[in-house]
């Protein structure tokens, strides 16, 4: 991957010692965090389907229902249910 920076900014840029280093670490970073966030909330999405079966899926982060709920199903709890899980997720508790 390359990066293409204006005049100014590689006049700058010139001046930072590390600067391709810590831009490629900061890149890097930043794509790994993104991969953790797509697999806990894949996690998030199969722990919530194994709860209610194929009723409601885990789309771009929201939640699509693609059937029928069941008659008893309390979308309160479920929500402060997954509220509880990311808290938790996130912590690392």
């Amino acid at each position: 991957m390359s990066i293409v920076l204006s005049p100014e900014a590689q006049a700058k840029a010139e001046r930072i010692p590390d600067i391709a280093q810590r831009l490629e670490r900061f890149i890097n970073d930043q794509y790994a965090l993104e991969q953790w966030r797509a697999q806990q909330t894949q996690a998030m999405a199969t722990t919530a389907n194994r709860d209610i079966g194929e009723n409601l899926a885990c789309w771009e982060g929201h939640w699509v229902a693609t059937g029928e709920l069941p008659p008893d199903f309390d979308l309160e709890r479920f929500i402060n249910d997954q509220r509880e899980q990311r808290i938790h997720q996130m912590s690392g508790l």
